[in-house]
């Protein structure tokens, strides 16, 4: 059942000491998926790569590679349709990656009026959606989409500052990602930001089978710079060469790293 905006449920027994505390009206996606409408509130989406095993048989591994938007839709704007080309799922979209593979992936997106979707927000370190974390747990390299404010960094210069933020606890792949983003020509550097950071055992994009995944947070004047159309309906249909640039260089790094790691 879905209750008003401003009906905010009991607070649940989550919290533990390397957990700060946070400005979310639900305290875990159980309690939002208590309160909410599917369909209404939000939508989900996720892909899983078909695994199959028979003795003496040698089939092909299971894809081991995840690619998150927690936030997206209305919650962290462009972060959806980041994750799904990042994931390599791109039939709507103008373009597409310069290579055919794809990932497993988990969106989950706000679809409220506009300015009423901050309250679909659960903190990563929060997450518990039990399809998000199967996935995430079965993968070896993951990455997550999120979207900060222009002036959340503290390197900002203000409005109209773009920025790719990398944190997490992956630091060989938080290395590499730099590495082809600044050579790209991005803004994109490694954060030590403590809410930024993405250093949480508990954020689950690093709850992979490594302990350790990435993430990125996007300042909202890069993400409208990928799009003609900075809208809903839109962002599909107008993604542009930086967008596809910033895509490429980050399946590139995906692909590298995923070959430096032992067998």
């Amino acid at each position: 059942m879905a209750t008003g905006q401003n009906s905010k449920p009991p607070a649940e027994s989550l919290k533990r000491k390397f957990m700060p505390e946070g400005p979310d009206h639900y305290d875990s996606m159980t309690a939002l998926y208590a309160h909410e409408v599917e369909g209404v509130n939000f939508t989900k989406e996720w892909y899983r790569h078909r695994w199959r095993y028979e003795t003496f048989k040698n089939y092909k591994e299971e894809n081991e590679i995840f690619i998150m938007a927690p936030h997206g839709g209305g919650i962290e704007s462009g972060t959806t349709e980041l994750a799904l080309a990042a994931a390599g799922f791109t039939d709507d979209f103008n373009g597409k990656p310069a290579t055919s593979d794809t990932y497993d992936y988990f969106i989950f997106s706000g679809i409220n009026p506009r300015n009423q979707n901050g309250r679909l927000h659960v903190t990563s370190s929060h997450y518990n959606d039990p399809v998000a974390n199967e996935l995430v747990r079965n993968s070896l390299i993951s990455l997550a989409f999120h979207g900060c404010t222009d002036t959340q960094p503290v390197e900002s210069t203000g409005s109209g500052y773009k920025a790719c933020l990398i944190g997490g606890l992956d630091k060989p792949f938080k290395q590499k990602l730099k590495q082809r983003l600044q050579k790209a020509g991005f803004n994109a550097f490694i954060t030590t930001q403590k809410e930024l950071n993405g250093d949480l055992p508990d954020n689950i994009i690093n709850k992979n089978k490594r302990k350790a995944g990435a993430q990125f947070e996007l300042t909202t004047s890069l993400r409208k710079s990928f799009y003609g159309i900075n809208n809903p309906g839109g962002r599909r249909t107008s993604t542009n060469a930086d967008f596809w640039l910033f895509i490429d260089t980050i399946r590139k790094s995906i692909e590298q790293y995923k070959g430096q790691l032992p067998v």
